[in-house]
């Protein structure tokens, strides 16, 4: 019997460490990389689509971010050995305002698994989609801008001087204490005026109030709010992740 084709025309695959989660049509499946039961119904999902476009966003590797007027792709090994230790199936992303280059390493793991290569699969870092979002929403010609996203286990600084990238990094945390910690360590090493700079958090959700209270005790705090991020529930941990199908074009 033929299998009726599912009219999915675009799909996101949000690959991490352990594990990975589809996004399609306003819905998701979550699986580890060797469940074999939810990875023969995603099989079946992608091999029974009209599927035209597959981004696979890999947020399990480590990126390093060189100014496009000094990058040279001969020299990818290079830049990333600096930050990681896994350097291997090398990738580039340029960012959509074609200042920054991005180097990281795809994990073969989940193209294994899933027999990716038949799809018409591109790949992004998860730094390049937060900077690209990033720099079409900044504000702050008097100061610095100190953008942060929390997730259960970590949270990321990426600051911007005006509408110029400046830093980027993760931080593993286990509370709000090591949270408030390395965040004001941060803005230590950046911050020039208490009154312009301020910090920005990327979504808003009741289970980071703590956060959010500690960090306006010591600075001005803003939030972007909108429905280009949401929080995805990965075996009961949160993470906070730009969902692609809600960007508007």
């Amino acid at each position: 019997m033929l299998k009726t084709k599912i009219k999915i025309s675009k799909a996101s695959i949000y690959q991490f460490k352990s594990f990975f989660h589809l996004n399609f049509l306003n819905e998701g499946i979550t699986s580890t990389y060797i469940d074999k039961v939810k990875l023969s119904k995603i099989s079946d999902i992608l091999d029974n689509s009209s599927l035209k476009s597959l981004e696979i966003v890999h947020y399990n590797s480590a990126p390093s971010i060189i100014p496009v007027k000094f990058y040279d792709k001969d020299m990818k090994a290079k830049y990333l050995e600096t930050n990681t230790d896994f350097v291997n199936n090398l990738e580039e992303d340029i960012s959509t305002d074609q200042k920054i280059a991005v180097v990281y390493s795809k994990n073969k793991d989940l193209s294994n698994t899933l027999s990716l290569d038949k799809q018409n699969t591109t790949h992004v870092n998860h730094f390049t989609q937060l900077y690209n979002y990033l720099d079409g929403v900044i504000d702050n010609s008097d100061g610095l801008s100190f953008f942060i996203k929390i997730s259960s286990e970590s949270f990321e600084i990426i600051i911007f001087n005006k509408n110029e990238f400046v830093f980027f990094n993760t931080f593993e945390i286990v509370d709000e204490n090591e949270f408030l910690y390395y965040t004001f360590f941060v803005l230590k090493n950046f911050q020039r005026s208490i009154k312009k700079d301020k910090i920005i958090f990327i979504g808003r959700h009741e289970i980071f109030d703590k956060y959010y209270n500690l960090a306006s005790k010591y600075s001005s705090i803003e939030f972007i709010e909108d429905d280009t991020h949401s929080i995805l529930n990965f075996e009961e941990k949160f993470f906070s992740v730009i969902n692609a199908d809600n960007i508007r074009d």
